[in-house]
């Protein structure tokens, strides 16, 4: 392969970076402290990617990756210790280097979240990502991201022996003169850096946004703002090596450090009652980061004794944070998590209702749903209606979507049931029983949470059909007797069979469908959290304005019937304008792409047939149209579901061999007991009966 593209000269030139790797006795002969530092820096680049690269003399070599290149390090010092000349040279541009550069940004930022916000933190990874980096740049930080630019590089600097790093530490001091003093200017920058970590924290820990989610709030009582004083006494003690106070100094530092701890997670508590900030939880995620590198860097610059695999053990921790906070997509990963999770366990909170346990609670989802499908008959003929304006395209997708939306907050107003829509907000009901999974009873009993799901759906599905299609039924003979004609004509008719039809393209629409569903669980999540976290609930009740209006008793009731219901708006009228605005925007881009949700395409299906007569019944058409909607049914509710299910189960943490457990468990379950995942019967476990 390489030969062949050493055929086209400019991807040589590009690959050759990479693919040059100069013999060691060459890197160790162009060692040289009188070059620029951009030379040395880049010769100190070369030394570590020798030793980072696997050769094919490696290859032979039994062990892991990180093992040998942990032996190409001992080699490199083997080599110097048969050339002295070489080992001083190398030496004297090791301390040059040391000396020109400043590791204060490396020891206080590199790894950790900017203190500036998420949306600026992204913006500046992605230019990170596409510029290049600055040539001679005298912050070790900059070169950090040269020096090890692979994920995994911090486990071969974990695999290095205790003796092998103090051969590398004796090779730093190797050869130096009175000149040389003060080259190691490391330690200063450690100090710098806990006073500037110190002085972050104070900022952080001391905003609104963190003192208005703790108990008590008094300023200069909290531990972040104590934390650069205590920190400067216990410098000025080690200066005058006054150790008695230099220990009392230093615990109560780590007292105050602790209490930092436990503000962020009072912190994380209320955000967990009160709702979630994406800000606020990028800044705690900033101030728990930012006291794990005080601690480290505390910890190296106060404990003479260390061993050196301490050290190389930090440095290890900065590859890993480096490399973590060069990824967007761990960004966004670490810094939704919460959020994500709050708004799960909030969708889990609406699912409950949708779970059928009994079997009057079954009954009462059949009676719930068959609701819903008369309502939905209603929505159909509507549509019809909206479509035989023949509007503009964006004013006829706005008019349908007030149809629908006004549907379905209708369905939910009136205690009913629209089944599709239970699954993105029933896996998170799910998701959240996934406690300690790994054992046999937690398992069964999610089995059963499983099972009480999929027959709830069931009978949704069931109850829906099973009204819509009488619903518009009787709306086409009303119809029929009000104005002598069906308001369907045959034309439009027959296109409507053909388009729920199992051969043509429903499947792909239902799957889109589903995927709406889904995002529309995630606004309803959404519009609870940003009700709950912004208080207006309380706000709405405590208005004077509206308390004059509507008297206290009245108003208090509306901001009770608010707090019940506006997960429920949200979800419902984000659904509703997916639905109808989505067909025209597709429209006007161009793109073939329409909406099919199962309830629709059964009322629909049957608005065609009436406006067809009986004689259609014994069509393939109409039977292709039948399998269809059977199919719609199961993709709207299987995409809806599974998407809802793999982010509540990543939010969870559910990890792979858990989730293959209980995907083992279902499928046990159903081969013995396939009834229970349709019908009310009692579900049999080894140790009996569950009802």
């Amino acid at each position: 392969m390489r030969n062949y593209l050493q055929h086209l000269p400019w991807l040589v030139r590009f690959g050759e970076r990479y693919w040059a790797r100069p013999a060691l006795d060459v890197i160790v002969s162009s060692a040289s402290p009188d070059e620029r530092l951009e030379e040395r820096l880049n010769w100190l680049v070369n030394v570590v990617q020798w030793i980072r690269r696997r050769s094919h003399e490696d290859d032979a070599v039994a062990g892991s990756r990180a093992e040998v290149q942990a032996g190409r390090l001992r080699l490199f010092l083997d080599l110097l210790d048969r050339n002295p000349e070489g080992k001083r040279a190398v030496a004297q541009t090791l301390r040059s280097i040391i000396r020109e550069t400043n590791a204060l940004e490396l020891f206080s930022e590199t790894g950790l979240p900017r203190p500036y916000g998420l949306l600026r933190e992204v913006r500046e990874r992605l230019i990170n990502k596409i510029a290049p980096t600055p040539p001679g740049s005298a912050e070790l930080s900059v070169l950090f991201d040269r020096l090890f630019p692979q994920a995994r590089d911090d486990r071969w600097l974990e695999q290095i022996e205790e003796s092998t790093l103090e051969r590398f530490c004796a090779l730093l001091a190797f050869g130096a003169t009175a000149a040389e003093a003060g080259w190691n200017t490391l330690a200063p920058d450690m100090t710098d850096a806990l006073l500037q970590i110190a002085a972050q924290l104070r900022v952080s820990c001391c905003s609104t946004a963190v003192r208005s989610r703790i108990r008590d709030q008094r300023l200069q009582e909290l531990p972040g703002f104590k934390l650069s004083h205590t920190l400067a006494a216990v410098l000025a003690a080690r200066g005058r090596e006054d150790q008695p106070t230099l220990i009392a100094e230093m615990n109560f530092l780590h007292e105050l450090v602790e209490g930092c701890h436990r503000m962020n997670d009072e912190v994380l508590a209320h955000l967990e009652t009160h709702g979630v900030s994406t800000e606020v939880v990028y800044q705690l995620a900033f101030v728990e980061a930012s006291l794990q590198r005080f601690e480290a860097l505390l910890d190296l610059t106060f404990n003479p004794d260390r061993p050196w695999t301490r050290v190389a053990g930090f440095v290890a921790l900065l590859v890993r944070e480096n490399q973590a906070r060069r990824s967007v997509r761990d960004l966004l990963r670490r810094n939704f998590q919460l959020l994500t999770r709050k708004l799960v366990e909030r969708s889990a909170e609406t699912g409950e209702h949708y779970i059928a346990r009994t079997a009057p609670e079954y009954r009462e989802m059949l009676r719930n749903a068959a609701g819903g499908g008369a309502i939905t008959g209603l929505t159909i003929w509507f549509k019809t209606i909206i479509f035989g304006w023949h509007l503009a395209g964006l004013l006829q997708g706005l008019a349908a979507s007030l149809n629908y939306a006004v549907s379905f907050v209708g369905i939910q107003l009136c205690g009913f049931a629209l089944a599709t829509k239970q699954p993105a907000t029933t896996a998170p009901a799910l998701a959240a029983r996934m406690h300690h999974v790994r054992e046999p009873a937690a398992r069964e009993a999610l089995v059963d949470e499983i099972v009480f799901l999929i027959r709830s759906q069931f009978a949704a599905v069931v109850g829906n059909l099973c009204l819509v299609v009488p619903t518009v039924l009787g709306l086409h003979l009303v119809i029929l007797w009000l104005s002598g004609g069906p308001l369907m004509n045959e034309t439009k008719a027959t296109a409507t069979l053909h388009s729920v039809s199992l051969l043509g393209p429903s499947f792909f629409f239902a799957a889109v469908t589903g995927g709406l569903l889904w995002a529309s669980s995630l606004v309803a999540a959404a519009t609870e959290n940003w009700f709950v976290y912004h208080r207006v609930g309380a706000a709405f009740e405590a208005d004077p304005r509206l308390r004059r209006l509507w008297g206290a008793r009245g108003n208090a009731r509306i901001a009770r019937f608010l707090s019940r219901n506006i997960a429920g708006f949200g979800g419902n009228i984000s659904l509703g304008f997916m639905l109808g605005l989505l067909p025209e925007l597709a429209a006007f881009a161009g793109l073939p792409l329409e909406v099919r949700h199962v309830t629709l395409s059964a009322g629909a299906a049957a608005a065609a047939v009436a406006a067809l007569g009986a004689s259609v019944l014994r069509t393939e058409a109409f039977w292709m149209a039948v399998t269809g909607i059977l199919l719609i049914g199961m993709l709207n509710v299987g995409v809806s579901f599974l998407l809802a299910m793999l982010v509540a189960i990543r939010a969870r943490g559910v990890r792979g061999t858990a989730r293959r457990a209980i995907y083992q468990a279902i499928v046990r379950r159903l081969w013995q007991q396939p009834v229970s995942f349709f019908l009310p019967v009692a579900v049999r476990h080894p140790d009996g009966p569950l009802k």
